[in-house]
């Protein structure tokens, strides 16, 4: 088992559990906010949830479908947002807004598929031995994911769920 390096808190990146609508849109707004995100995905692909009913259609329209930092992300790269009225599947959502975003350049290196999050705790914070005091909310996160390369203690300032 690995574990990052020391590292102030305000240099760390924020966690974002899932790679899907919402976290994809959590990653995006991070991005626009200057700060670095690190989005853990357990299936292998973005939209891994989605693609299991590709095939339906959505209840909501694109307009309620995209987070407005994303397509403005997207837009840098000339992508063009669908019809706001457009009903669509879970395959549109997939191939035409989730692959595109999480292809950008600002957030293609921050997202890891295959990584499952086992834990999440406070580093040197044990709330059953230790109680909540002693600083433990000013205490960075230790997010333990685990994949195909075993598990690895991931240093975070905060968590997105």
């Amino acid at each position: 088992m690995s574990s990052q390096t020391e590292s102030s808190r305000s240099d760390l990146p924020v966690a974002v559990i899932g790679a899907g609508p919402v976290g994809l849109a959590a990653a995006a707004e991070l991005v626009e906010r200057g700060l670095r995100p690190v989005v853990f995905e357990a299936g292998t692909e973005v939209g891994a949830s989605i693609r299991e009913w590709a095939h339906v259609a959505m209840f909501s329209p694109w307009e309620y479908d995209v987070s407005p930092a994303a397509v403005r992300l997207l837009e840098e790269t000339g992508w063009r947002q669908p019809p706001a009225g457009e009903m669509p599947t879970g395959a549109d959502l997939v191939a035409r807004y989730l692959e595109p975003l999480a292809a950008h350049p600002r957030l293609r290196g921050s997202i890891r598929l295959g990584a499952r999050v086992e834990s999440v705790a406070r580093r040197g914070h044990d709330v059953l031995r230790n109680g909540r005091g002693g600083g433990r909310e000013a205490a960075p996160l230790i997010v333990r994911v685990r994949s195909n390369d075993g598990e690895q203690d991931v240093l975070v300032r905060a968590v997105i769920d």
